[in-house]
């Protein structure tokens, strides 16, 4: 599929269409915290695994317990929470289901330095409203970290969200 037929589908969002202009209750996020609720018990379980390992170093191929790569992190914390996704970013992707309203514990994914629009060579965890845990890249730990979307759908850079997929989907 080329990009253009891509964006077509859908999946990739753009600037605050995210989330602006909604409430609190709208995005899920507590007024009184400021902290996102997680959608279902199993997204809550692997937002909260993933942020537990914060500090932790990048390792590529890294499934843990003290290095992770993007993909081996978002797999072992839906591992914790019971839930069986593949091991790579692509993988995960082509997994699915792809989702068009970003909600804590989805998939992010990325081209990346490695990916591109079809087969995204970086993923990361939706912590809340414009915010990932992920394990970035050599010399970068395990965090939680702002991220965004394309003010208009021709970004092509390595931050340039791809799309999302919801592995709690049905629990």
């Amino acid at each position: 599929m080329n990009r253009r037929a891509f964006l077509a589908t859908g999946t990739v969002l753009a600037g605050a269409a995210l989330y602006g202009g909604r409430t609190a209750a709208a995005t899920g996020k507590s007024a009184a915290t400021g902290k996102s609720k997680a959608p279902s018990r199993a997204a809550a379980v692997a937002v909260a695994w993933a942020r537990a390992r914060t500090g932790l170093p990048y390792l590529y191929g890294g499934t843990g317990p003290d290095a992770f790569d993007c993909s081996g992190l978002a797999m072992m914390a839906y591992r914790a929470a019971r839930i069986t996704i593949p091991r790579t970013s692509e993988e995960q992707w082509a997994a699915g289901p792809q989702v068009t309203d970003p909600q804590p514990g989805d998939l992010v994914f990325f081209p990346g330095g490695d990916g591109t629009w079809q087969a995204p060579g970086h993923v990361a965890i939706v912590a809340g409203p414009g915010r990932i845990v992920q394990a970035y890249a050599p010399g970068v730990p395990i965090g939680t970290y702002p991220y965004g979307v394309p003010s208009a759908l021709d970004g092509t850079g390595p931050g340039t969200v791809i799309g999302y997929t919801r592995p709690w989907a049905g629990t």
